[in-house]
């Protein structure tokens, strides 16, 4: 519960930007390198929703987290700003992607995980960047609730 408050939490702060992160030009662009690629080849992608209107984002999303078993292992693209969190509880950290609506009052926020091996902060945008994340939707359960995330990710910081 008290992750789903702390997830609720970071989309609220949205607006508050913070660029004090450690990351430089070159991590970033690490990062964009070894992705770039994947998140461009829109092959096999299941759901774009860089390609909806923020009502049709806003609609998916929504959907996606009341029935999950409906978009399980399909792959999903979606665009937003990046949140890092990091849960004092159980001392693990999250990768959060917010995604804005149209009228900038209800944020939702998807948790994803990058393939591969990737260090923090040292591969991540600066908290408030634009991303775009591919990946597989997956829902898990931790402490008797059920999570969604995009598992198996790619990842694009967005230049503009």
């Amino acid at each position: 519960m008290k992750k789903c408050l702390l997830f609720v939490a970071a989309a609220l702060c949205l607006g508050m930007n913070c660029s004090c992160g450690k990351n430089t030009v070159n991590d970033i662009q690490s990062v964009q390198e070894t992705t770039a690629a994947q998140v461009l080849d829109n092959t096999n992608i299941d759901v774009d929703l860089t390609q909806m209107s923020s009502t049709m984002i806003y609609s998916t999303v929504s959907n996606m987290m009341l029935n999950p078993n409906v978009y399980d292992r399909q792959k999903i693209k979606i665009r937003g700003t990046y949140r890092p969190f990091h849960d004092e509880t159980t001392g693990k950290d999250y990768n959060i992607l917010i995604i804005p609506d149209a009228t900038a009052c209800c944020e939702q926020g998807m948790e994803f995980s990058l393939a591969g091996e990737h260090k923090f902060p040292d591969d991540y945008p600066d908290e408030g960047q634009y991303i775009t994340v591919t990946g597989v939707f997956s829902s898990y359960k931790e402490d008797g609730l059920t999570y969604v995330e995009l598992s198996d990710a790619s990842m694009v910081v967005d230049q503009a």
